[in-house]
């Protein structure tokens, strides 16, 4: 038996190592087979995962995503916008293209609230990577895949440009709906209407509204409002007058705002007996007025002189229940402040006090202005920190004004204080305070800080005006620098 085994043990070590490696590893372990490769995503796959919400799945392949198999995918999520707006918030804008775009907002549109589908309406227009007019396309042919007969989305590319000040675009659009055919909505018209009298292009504001009546789209009581706001800016009031007119005979039924609108008109043209006599109309009608009426009338008066006749409308403001707000004596302070009459402006804060209005940062910012034109530094002081104590926060026009204040009264330490508050606070300057900086800069042979403070405005993005060069130019003549000064004037 020793010898066998000895011949068996001879024979294995005279065998080859290779051989016996192979052998060993071929009966004690077979080779792993090499993972299949991945399978292509398709429409219907990504469709899935939509559904089944598999965001993390999607962030996963957003890589392999491309505008083809996004579009491809969308027209069967029509019935789910929640999901496809998670979807599009999970992958990378670049997978889209105007189409994939034009699907999702047609989509988005579906959604009770427009809300969603106007701010990607807006993203894609700010992003400027198509014109109005292949936006536009684009929402047709979207509309159509997805077998969509509202076209309310196109109404909403309308209004998006509306919202973003974008005139000539949203005009245009709007002739694009009239040559499909397409009635706009009535909201859609007034929102024209409204950014052309906002932007004081009132002439394109008739040429909508003449559209509209050739159309036979009926107007609302918001659309004659905005027109006579249009006339009223025009100075025809008259003619406003007779637009009230015409709403009634059209069943239409003017309201507060109608009225108004004209007694704003007649009181910003200086014609305040014309303003009353609107307002005795109005209440004969059985309107009753509101603070913006009153308001509108006291301001009106103010203007003309005719502060003595403001007691008798405030007691007319009660007996219909109102009472003056802080814009009230605002108006009534701003008319002593331009006249030098801060001790009746300092009244009217205090009567404000009394009857338990507090006064605003308009407020403030008038008398601390009044103030300084007054040289009277130690009241502004206090009313500094009368606000703190009160809580009301100073705004980018109480800044300015104290940084301006401060240089004109050749303390250039606390108007740098106040320049330094102001931008840790996150509010920005005007180029006249910079303009008053450097002016007492000058005055303190301060001319490097002055030119340190062009170069941050520059970089601000800001452009000195012919204002800021002189004083820059002068501070330099003044210290000695005509070198430099002359140099200015060759910039």
């Amino acid at each position: 038996m020793r010898g066998v085994k000895a011949l068996r043990s001879s024979k294995l070590s005279s065998l080859p190592l290779r051989h016996f490696s192979t052998l060993t590893l071929s009966k004690s372990k077979k080779s792993a087979p090499s993972p299949p490769p991945p399978l292509p995503i398709t429409a219907n796959a990504l469709r899935d995962s939509v559904t089944s919400s598999q965001w993390q799945f999607i962030k996963h392949i957003s890589g392999e995503l491309n505008p083809t198999l996004i579009s491809n995918a969308l027209p069967n999520l029509r019935s789910s916008p929640d999901r496809v707006l998670t979807f599009i918030e999970n992958i990378s804008p670049n997978c889209l293209d105007i189409t994939c775009y034009s699907l999702v907002i047609c989509i988005l549109s579906r959604l009770p609230s427009p809300k969603e589908a106007t701010q990607l309406l807006k993203q894609v227009i700010s992003a400027r990577v198509v014109t109005h007019k292949e936006f536009f396309d684009g929402l047709v042919s979207a509309r159509e895949k997805l077998e969509i007969k509202s076209s309310i989305v196109l109404d909403l590319l309308v209004r998006a440009y509306c919202e973003l000040k974008k005139g000539e675009e949203a005009l245009k659009c709007f002739y694009l709906l009239k040559q499909k055919g397409i009635l706009p909505k009535i909201e859609t018209c007034n929102d024209l209407l409204s950014l052309f009298n906002k932007l004081n292009r009132t002439h394109l504001a008739w040429i909508v509204y003449a559209e509209m009546f050739r159309m036979k789209i009926s107007s609302t009581v918001c659309t004659f409002n905005i027109m006579i706001n249009v006339l009223c800016k025009e100075g025809k009031l008259k003619k406003a007058k007779e637009f009230i007119e015409n709403m009634q005979c059209l069943g239409v039924k003017p309201n507060l705002i109608s009225y108004n609108t004209v007694i704003h008109g007649y009181c910003s043209k200086g014609d305040v007996e014309g303003a009353n006599k609107f307002f005795e109309t109005m209440t004969v009608k059985g309107i009753a007025p509101d603070l913006y009426t009153f308001n509108s009338l006291i301001s009106g008066m103010v203007k003309e002189g005719r502060e003595k006749e403001v007691s008798s409308l405030s007691e007319k403001m009660k007996s219909f229940g109102l009472i003056p707000t802080a814009v009230t004596y605002n108006t009534l302070i701003d008319s002593c402040c331009n006249k030098g009459d801060l001790e009746k402006a300092f009244f009217y804060r205090d009567e404000m006090v009394k009857i338990g209005v507090a006064p605003s940062v308009t407020t403030y910012n008038l008398l601390i202005h009044a103030l300084f034109l007054d040289g009277r530094m130690a009241e502004t002081d206090d009313l500094v920190k009368e606000m703190a104590v009160k809580r009301v926060l100073p705004d980018s026009i109480t800044y300015n004004i104290l940084i301006n204040g401060y240089c004109r009264a050749g303390n250039p330490k606390k108007a740098f204080k106040f320049y330094d508050e102001m931008l840790s606070k996150g509010l920005q300057p005007t180029i006249v305070t910079y303009t008053s900086l450097i002016k007492v800069l000058g005055k303190r042979n301060r001319m490097k800080e002055a030119d340190d403070l062009v170069v941050e405005i520059l970089r601000k993005g800001l452009f000195p005006d012919l204002i800021m060069f002189n004083a820059l130019i002068d501070g330099h003549c003044a210290n000695g620098n005509v070198v430099r000064a002359f140099d200015i004037l060759k910039e």
